[in-house]
């Protein structure tokens, strides 16, 4: 009679074992089909962004000598401007 209980529990503890891995497997596929779809999106959604980034870095390498020009004025003009700081911070000519 004991061995029938305890072989009726060992039963039961495989049925659900068999349960557990059927649902974990589910969802594991369904998993998996959501990473591919978003996966899918990720390249299409890089794939349109591509011109729209090479287009970015041209108009960029096209302003680095404008923005060059503009800081060597800046330079010039903060020279300017200590030089004139300087002329009035000395004393009086005599």
């Amino acid at each position: 009679m004991l061995w029938w209980i305890s072989g009726g529990i060992v039963l039961v503890a495989l049925i659900v074992l068999i349960a557990v891995v059927m649902s974990t497997a589910g969802r594991l596929r369904q998993f998996g089909n959501t990473a591919q779809s978003l996966q899918r999106r990720l390249l299409d959604g890089e794939k349109r962004l591509q011109p729209h980034l090479a287009r970015l870095q041209q108009t960029a390498e096209a302003m680095q000598p404008r923005l060059a020009a503009m800081q060597e004025q800046a330079l010039v003009i903060q020279a300017r401007r200590g030089e004139l700081e300087d002329a009035d911070q000395r004393p009086a000519a005599r």
